[in-house]
């Protein structure tokens, strides 16, 4: 994965098709970097800030492991898996006009950094992370932990090391597949258009525009595995995408390997955060 190219690289397009621009949406590049954040800073695989009187949450699912011998692919680990920070998040260090859903203050998302063969509410996919998020609406009776709980196992490419963040805004685009027929096939046009003599400069495509990939908050889901498909809650409800986890991204991240190098996209449910969750990676 490369660093997202500044949007005036995209000019061009845009110019060209500029009823492209309804179709935008905010969204937050993180930027996740090397650093020493602390409890009570925004970060990627960092320390959290733990309610007192809230178990640290673990994982009993099964487990895929390619340590075990004698042909052994699947287990379930005699004690339960810690669950390790992904995302520590506060509203106070979003950028004016970005907020979370419900009014809250703090997002925390943590995962078993191992594989599962069927993770729950995975949609389409397995051996991947399994993850949870925690809402917080009060922070007040958060206090860092004397002794944070660690993993027993985890698979090296799910290591998380600390990081800060650098949050960027950007607007994100849906991908082609998304667009209306007519402006997705005019926009390939454009895009192939080139002369076929001389020196050439590239078009700016509307792949690289849309579906950003690295750490992102809010956006859209990128697709690639699969034709894109409607993600939605066991109550009716079509789920919003909330948040990105990208393979390779670099600046902390570049050892970071979700499958074979892609993206994991979790969506919430907007009648409920109390609702499950859905992973959909692509």
């Amino acid at each position: 994965m490369t660093r997202p190219v500044p949007a005036s690289k995209y000019d061009q397009l845009f110019a060209a098709f500029p009823e492209l621009h309804e179709y935008g949406r905010p969204a937050l590049l993180l930027h996740p970097h090397l650093g020493e954040p602390g409890p009570e800073d925004s970060s990627v695989g960092g320390p959290l800030l733990w309610p007192t009187d809230e178990p640290w949450p673990t994982c009993d699912l099964l487990h895929h492991s390619h340590d075990l011998g004698d042909g052994a692919a699947e287990v379930r680990f005699d004690e339960p898996v810690a669950l390790q920070p992904v995302l520590q998040l506060f509203a106070h260090d979003l950028p004016d006009g970005h907020g979370f859903p419900g009014g809250a203050t703090l997002l925390q998302v943590l995962w078993c950094p191992n594989d599962h063969p069927a993770p729950p509410h995975a949609d389409g996919h397995s051996f991947t992370p399994w993850l949870t998020l925690r809402w917080r609406h009060d922070t007040t009776h958060l206090r860092a932990l004397d002794d944070q709980p660690h993993p027993h196992t985890s698979a090296g490419g799910y290591a998380l090391p600390p990081c800060a963040l650098a949050v960027e805004e950007i607007t994100d685009y849906p991908c082609d597949d998304s667009l209306p027929e007519d402006l997705a096939r005019r926009v390939m046009e454009w895009e192939e258009d080139v002369p076929q003599s001389g020196h050439v400069i590239p078009k700016p495509s509307y792949f690289d525009a849309s579906s950003r990939s690295g750490m992102k908050l809010g956006g859209f889901q990128r697709w690639g595995l699969t034709d894109p498909f409607p993600v939605e809650c066991a109550c009716g409800a079509a789920m919003e995408y909330l948040l990105q986890i990208s393979s390779l991204e670099p600046g902390g991240l570049e050892r970071l390997v979700i499958g074979r190098g892609y993206s994991f996209g979790v969506h919430y449910c907007p009648a409920s955060l109390d609702h499950p969750h859905h992973t959909v990676m692509q």
